[in-house]
C-alpha cells in the first residue's frame, strides 16, 4: 500500500475517535495541524492544505491535509493531497503555495531531506529543495516529473540547502515569481525571490529582504502581495538557533512598501504585527473571489503543552481575516458572516459598571463586542470564568492599554498591548471571538489583532465584566453558538 492510501485509510478508521475539536475554528480530522499551505480560491471554492501527520498529536512525517470551504465556518475534509514518497521529499512535503495556470491547480512545496529526522540535527546532510505538483481536479495531485525543480543548482552559494522553503508563488504580467525562506552562510535569515516562465524552470533573481545579524533571526513563510496601491511581504520570525530562544518570539510581522519586480527589489516604508498574542505563526494569505486579500494563520503558542492526548488532535487555524492598507497600517478583519452565524443582540447600552456587572452566564462559545468611550475607567471582561480561574481582558482606556492575563494554559501568558488607538476622540470597539480553545480579539476593526489558545479540558462558562466607579460601557452585543 502507498503512504498515501495508507494516511487516508488510518483518517477513516480512526476520525471518529477524537473529541473536543472547536467549534467554529478549523482544526484536522485527527492529529497535528501545521502551516496553512496552498490557501487559494480554485473552482468556486476556497481550498486549504496544510501541513499535517494524521498518525499522532505531535509534529513529524508531514503530508499535506486537504478542506475546501465556501464560507470559512462549514468545511469539507478531501483526501491527503500529498505524502512524502519521494527520494526528494522522503522526510516531509513541507510548506508552500498553489497557483492556477492553463485551469490547473499547481502546487509548489519543499521536499525535505534529513537521513536523522527525530535525532541528532546534523545540518550537513539535510536539504530543502522546492518541488512542483499539479492536479486537473484541485484533488488528486502529481508531482512534476523533473523535481525538485530548484536546488542547490539554482541557490547562490551564500546561502544554506539546509534551511531554504516555504515557496509562495505569485504572476505579475506573465512572468512567474516566488519567494522563499533562506538561511545564509552568517546563519541569519533572509527572504530570496526566484522567477520563471512556466513554474518548472527557475532563475535566481534577488534578495528582497535580510534580518540583521544582531537581530539572532530566521524568517520563515514569506508572503507577498498588493492591496490597497501598497505591496507587503510578510514573514514569520523565529530564533535562528537555540541559544537565542530565550531573545528571540515567534511572531508574524508584515512590511508594507514598493516592489519592482522587474529590478528585483523591495523598499521598505513600514513593519509592524500581524497579531500581538503568543499563538500566530506562518500566516498565508490569497485572493478571494471578489478579489479582497484574505490571511489565515497557524494558533499555536509555542511553550505550550500539547492538548490531551485522548482528544486525538492538536492544531487550528485562525479566523480567515481580511486584510487593508489603512494611513499606512495593515488593518485586519475577521472574514466571516458573524451576524448570520452568531445573531449578536444588544445585551446592554450605557451600562455604568460602577453600579453593576454584567454576567453572561453558561456560553463556552460565541461573539462578545463591547463598545468603550474614552473617558470611561478601566474595564475587565472575564471570558471562561469558573469560581477561581478566568482569562483577563484587563483595559485602561485613558492610558490607551491592555493587559491579557489567563488561568489557563501554561505560565507566561500575559499579553500586555500598548497604543490600542491611534484615535483619542473615538470610542475603543472590542470584538471577542471565543471558541473552546481560543480567542482572537480585534481592536477597533482590526487596528491591532490579539489571539490566545489554551487547551485546559474543564475551562469555565460564564463571561463577566466588570469596572470601577468611572466606567461606562456604550454598547455590549453577545451572540453565542
Amino acid at each position: 500500500m502507498n503512504k498515501l492510501q495508507k494516511a487516508n485509510d488510518y483518517i477513516q478508521q480512526n476520525k471518529n475517535n477524537v473529541n473536543n475539536r472547536p467549534i467554529y475554528h478549523f482544526s484536522p480530522e485527527i492529529g497535528w495541524m501545521n502551516d496553512p499551505n496552498g490557501f487559494t480560491f480554485y473552482q468556486g471554492k476556497y481550498h486549504l492544505f496544510y501541513q499535517y501527520n494524521p498518525y499522532d498529536i505531535v509534529w513529524s512525517d508531514m503530508h499535506w491535509g486537504h478542506a475546501v470551504t465556501e464560507n470559512f465556518i462549514d468545511w469539507e475534509y478531501l483526501p491527503v493531497a500529498m505524502a512524502n514518497d519521494k527520494a526528494y521529499d522522503a522526510n516531509g512535503c513541507f510548506s508552500g503555495s498553489a497557483i492556477e495556470k492553463d485551469g490547473k491547480l499547481y502546487v509548489m512545496y519543499t521536499g525535505h531531506v534529513d537521513p536523522n529526522l527525530g535525532f541528532d540535527k546534523v545540518e550537513s546532510e539535510i536539504s530543502e529543495r522546492q518541488c512542483i505538483a499539479i492536479s486537473e481536479d484541485g484533488i488528486t495531485f502529481e508531482k512534476h516529473k523533473l523535481n525538485p525543480v530548484i536546488g542547490e543548482k539554482q541557490l547562490p552559494e551564500d546561502y544554506l540547502i539546509c534551511d531554504f522553503r516555504d515557496p509562495k508563488v505569485m504572476e505579475v504580467n506573465g512572468v512567474y515569481y516566488c519567494v522563499l525562506s533562506v538561511r545564509n552562510t552568517q546563519r541569519r535569515g533572509e527572504i530570496i525571490m526566484f522567477k520563471s516562465l512556466d513554474l518548472v524552470q527557475w532563475t535566481f533573481h534577488s534578495s528582497i529582504f535580510q534580518s540583521s545579524f544582531e537581530e539572532n533571526k530566521l524568517l520563515e513563510c514569506p508572503d507577498l502581495f498588493s492591496v490597497d496601491g501598497k505591496d507587503v511581504l510578510l514573514f514569520s520570525e523565529m530564533p535562528c538557533d537555540p541559544q537565542f530562544a530565550k531573545d528571540v518570539q515567534n511572531t508574524t510581522a508584515y512590511v508594507i512598501g514598493e516592489m519592482d519586480f522587474e529590478k528585483g527589489i523591495f523598499t521598505p516604508e513600514h513593519k509592524g504585527l500581524l497579531d500581538y498574542g503568543q499563538t500566530f505563526y506562518a500566516p498565508q494569505s490569497t485572493e478571494g473571489k471578489d478579489g479582497e486579500r484574505l490571511l489565515i494563520g497557524w494558533m499555536h503558542r509555542w511553550n505550550q503543552e500539547n492538548p490531551p492526548k485522548e482528544y486525538g488532535f492538536n492544531g487550528m487555524m485562525s479566523l480567515p481575516r481580511k486584510l487593508n492598507v489603512i494611513n499606512g497600517q495593515l488593518v485586519q478583519q475577521p472574514f466571516i458572516d458573524t451576524q448570520n452565524y452568531f445573531s449578536p443582540s444588544v445585551i446592554g447600552e450605557n451600562v455604568h459598571l460602577g453600579e453593576e456587572e454584567i454576567l453572561i452566564e453558561g456560553k463556552t462559545t460565541g461573539f462578545l463586542e463591547v463598545v468603550v468611550p474614552k473617558t470611561s475607567g478601566e474595564l475587565i471582561i472575564k471570558l471562561n470564568k469558573a469560581e477561581e480561574k478566568s482569562t483577563n481582558i484587563k483595559i485602561d482606556v485613558e492610558k490607551n492599554v491592555l493587559l491579557l492575563s489567563s488561568d489557563y494554559g501554561d505560565e507566561g501568558n500575559n499579553i500586555n498591548l500598548e497604543e490600542l488607538s491611534t484615535n483619542n476622540d473615538e470610542d475603543l470597539t472590542l470584538s471577542i471571538y471565543i471558541d473552546l480553545h481560543s480567542i482572537e480579539l480585534f481592536i477597533n476593526s482590526g487596528e491591532k489583532v490579539v489571539s490566545f489558545t489554551a487547551y485546559d479540558r474543564d475551562k469555565g462558562k460564564d463571561i463577566l465584566l466588570v469596572g470601577g466607579e468611572s466606567t461606562v460601557l456604550r454598547k455590549v452585543v453577545y451572540g453565542s453558538r
